[in-house]
């Protein structure tokens, strides 16, 4: 478990950077075009090759593509493993160069697929042109994804977890230098996109010769280990289908709304992916591997250990984070985001996403953990019916609430609505299938982070109370903001650390034990 944790660590430390930058590059985003018809234009736009992303490589591929790779490094040995990800990698690359060519000529049609509410020509237009320039980013950042699987399989960890700082330094010096240079400035903004994605790609190389791995093209589909990533393929496919419309129908339903509405949603969205990613995600990325490792072992009774302390790791951070952006929301969006043409009223409605996003933090930290378990047990078909009840439960709940006065808000807490309804039929499942997970003991663990992150948040609203965070200057937001956050992060340090909490206790004698060395 210490193994994990490590590796967890480099993992979250390298998505931080990441996250801070991608902060920086929102900020400038925000500043320099606001929220408006133009940057719905683009976040549509540079919604769909990421989508294609998740579906293709980060999605269906490393869920069939991990467990089989990781199985054949146990049984088989590195030589026969790294020939069978070097078949995987040359069916993937000619179905990414199809799929590059089809939506390039397919692109008018995939945005108004994506964006049907888009009733400006002007701004259709706008979305399709950003779209054809981003659309190749999917040829780059696939092939990241596959490195990935191959690197954290020998529990390599950190190429692929920095990979996504260099996607936000292109994206900031499009904003900053290319922008510059067209009369649509998110020209300059989209082609900073495929910079980054190349610069992502470029990482991978020297690590991926340090495992030993050599690109040869071999298009082998009767190889066994590719007939059995195949076979997992078809429902992690359709899985990973449910799960993108899920996403996509979020987008649609949003163009529907007051111009603007896909822009704080994509705001807010950027901030709870700041919990999910740093550390959650982390976690996710790690034991995948790992739990394929010990199913490939049948060791089932470590695999749920495993499962279960990092469940509780994730509601460790879930939980608070959860509380703190409920709670102090608008400051970190008035912090953040408010500059330029990025106005108060902004602000306010990316706040009342926010709310509600929020809600689902805890639901998707516990999805993050329990669907690769499924993976790793090789069962795609559970995961892909928890999914299809997501997707009912979002369009009912989403139609519903998004004609209230929550309006965009209300498609966020729809999709919260529909991450419970999931996880727990996941849960369920999972309880049959392994012969009970030993849930309970997760519930005292999970009083102790509810009752501290509630006390948490009485000194953080009372500093946050003594500032104006829409007249205030940037530096007075940044000052108060900062002290707002450490104080949060103490005081639940300290209450887990009173209540025995071990996640917190492991962490403090890690950092004593840092301390003691220096010394």
């Amino acid at each position: 478990m210490n193994l994990i944790l490590r590796s967890t660590g480099i993992v979250a430390l390298s998505t931080l950077a990441s996250r801070i930058l991608g902060f920086v590059r929102d900020m400038l985003l925000a500043a320099y075009f606001g929220a408006s018809g133009h940057t719905d234009a683009f976040f549509v736009a540079f919604k769909i090759p990421n989508l294609f992303r998740r579906f293709v490589a980060e999605g269906a591929l490393t869920i069939s593509f991990i467990p089989v790779y990781t199985e054949y490094l146990i049984n088989k040995g590195s030589y026969e493993a790294l020939e069978l990800a070097q078949k995987t990698l040359s069916i993937l690359f000619v179905i990414l160069v199809v799929l590059l060519f089809a939506g390039e000529y397919f692109s008018p049609e995939i945005v108004k697929a994506f964006a049907i509410g888009f009733s400006d020509s002007e701004t259709i237009n706008l979305a399709v042109f950003l779209n054809r320039i981003m659309f190749p980013y999917l040829l780059f950042v696939s092939l990241v994804a596959f490195a990935m699987g191959v690197l954290n399989s020998h529990k390599r960890f950190f190429s692929s977890a920095f990979a996504p700082v260099f996607l936000n330094v292109g994206i900031i010096f499009g904003i900053l230098v290319l922008s510059n240079m067209f009369e649509i400035p998110l020209v300059g903004v989209s082609i900073g996109v495929l910079i980054g994605g190349f610069l992502q790609f470029l990482l991978q190389i020297p690590y991926m010769v340090k495992v030993g791995f050599k690109m040869r093209v071999s298009i082998d589909f009767k190889h066994p280990g590719i007939r059995k990533i195949f076979t997992m393929l078809a429902p992690a496919l359709f899985g990973m289908a449910v799960y993108q419309i899920n996403s996509l129908i979020i987008t649609v339903m949003a163009s529907y709304l007051k111009p603007g509405s896909i822009s704080y949603i994509y705001y807010s969205d950027r901030l709870t992916e700041l919990v999910l990613g740093v550390f959650i995600v982390s976690i996710g990325n790690v034991i995948l591997p790992e739990m394929s490792r010990l199913s490939a072992h049948s060791n089932y009774g470590e695999l749920k250990a495993v499962y279960i302390k990092s469940v509780r790791g994730a509601l460790f951070v879930a939980i608070p984070a959860c509380a703190a952006l409920m709670g102090i929301g608008l400051p970190i969006i008035s912090t953040i985001f408010m500059h330029n043409n990025f106005l108060p009223q902004d602000a306010l409605l990316t706040y009342r996403a926010l709310f509600c996003a929020s809600i689902g933090i805890i639901f998707l930290a516990v999805l993050r953990i329990t669907t690769p378990t499924f993976y790793a047990l090789k069962d795609t078909a559970t995961p892909v019916l928890g999914a299809l009840l997501a997707l009912v439960v979002n369009i009912v709940a989403g139609y519903f609430l998004m004609n209230t006065v929550l309006e965009h808000a209300g498609l966020m807490l729809a999709l919260s609505l529909s991450s419970l309804v999931q996880v727990i039929f996941l849960l369920l499942f999972l309880n049959r299938k392994m012969g009970g997970m030993n849930f309970l003991s997760l519930r005292l663990p999970v009083i102790k982070f509810v009752s501290a992150s509630a006390i948490m948040l009485a000194p953080c609203l009372a500093i946050v109370r003594q500032l104006d965070w829409f007249a205030a200057s940037i530096s007075s937001r940044c000052a108060i903001l900062g002290l707002t956050v450490a104080a949060g992060i103490l005081v639940y340090a300290a209450l887990c650390y009173i209540f025995k909490v071990e996640e917190a206790r492991y962490m403090a004698g890690l950092i004593s034990r840092k301390l003691r060395k220096r010394q």
